[in-house]
């Protein structure tokens, strides 16, 4: 059964919009062609225009649904050794494998959900086990004879992590790639018993334009939009951690990325390992043995050869 706080807030738009929904979706469709322009390169927009055309998206058109991620959650990150002086391939700070340091903010680069200056953490939700570690290669595109770092970590309490755009999935008849909870499809159908067809139409163009750039592979200027979208529904909401989304390299795999201070508070780094990429199937499939392990102490990584 559908909480009665979505339910409400469902019909509290319906009220407010359905009077006059054809303009509704004119506006979103409007907003969105801009959007999609400015990331096409054909047209420009000042910052200070996306994030007006976003912020009109995301408080207006779009229903947001916390994910709980339970406690024991495991994640997995991987890094690329790139040290030529190094006598073993493994990085000694944790940091080197999680994150950049807030105080090094300067360094970081814009990404699909981080502007430029701003941290965050991306990993790749595993089983404990082998899965996920492909996915973390395939994220970064890994390549045969590379050695790579992978980080595995835990949750020490439950998080929570918004979907952007899940509803697509519903409006193309198609399940979500990975399981969330049963008050996704049960808000969408309440949606389309309350909504007027075109204000219906809005909010559909909306969460498929979301889907879409969070899903598609880097692209003009892409990353200026999408670092923003992650803003809004990130920046000032101390009850979220972070996004969950499908991995661009390996659809439907899931892939996270958190707040740093999610990561502090709420995340504990439990191994490392140094992995070379002997053979790329493709598709994500990797032949890749360890070399060294290593255990975590404190923010340092004490490595041991592989036997």
């Amino acid at each position: 059964m559908l909480d009665e706080k979505t339910k409400k807030y469902i019909e509290a738009v319906a009220d407010q919009f359905n009077k006059d929904a054809y303009s509704h979706s004119i506006k979103v469709s409007r907003i969105i062609k801009q959007l999609q322009g400015f990331i096409d390169e054909e047209i420009e927009l000042s910052k200070t225009r996306i994030e007006v055309l976003l912020d009109e998206l995301v408080g207006f058109y779009t229903i947001t649904l916390d994910i709980p991620l339970d406690s024991g959650t495991h994640i997995v990150r991987a890094v690329k050794f790139e040290e030529k002086e190094s006598v073993i391939p493994c990085y000694e700070d944790v940091s080197r494998l999680s994150h950049i340091p807030t105080e090094e903010s300067y360094k970081s680069k814009v990404g699909r959900l981080n502007k430029k200056k701003e941290v965050i953490f991306y990993g790749c939700l595993s089983d404990g086990k082998k899965q996920g570690i492909s996915v973390a290669f395939a994220e970064i595109r890994v390549l045969e004879g590379e050695l790579i770092n992978v980080l595995k970590s835990i949750t020490k309490e439950k998080i929570k992590v918004n979907y952007i755009g899940v509803f697509d999935h519903y409006k193309r008849g198609v399940p979500p790639p990975f399981e969330v909870h049963s008050n996704f499809e049960l808000a969408y159908k309440y949606q389309e018993s309350k909504f007027d067809n075109h204000l219906m139409i809005a909010y559909q163009l909306c969460d498929a334009f979301f889907s879409d750039i969070l899903r598609t592979k880097k692209y003009g200027r892409l990353y200026e939009v999408t670092s923003v979208l992650a803003s809004l529904f990130l920046e000032g909401r101390d009850s979220i951690d972070g996004i969950i989304y499908s991995s661009v390299q390996s659809e439907g795999d899931p892939v996270i990325a958190l707040k740093t201070s999610t990561v502090t508070n709420k995340v504990e780094h439990i191994e490392a390992m140094s992995m070379v990429i002997e053979k790329d199937y493709g598709y994500a499939i990797y032949d890749a043995p360890t070399l060294f392990r290593g255990q975590i102490v404190d923010e340092k990584i004490k490595w041991t050869k592989e036997l």
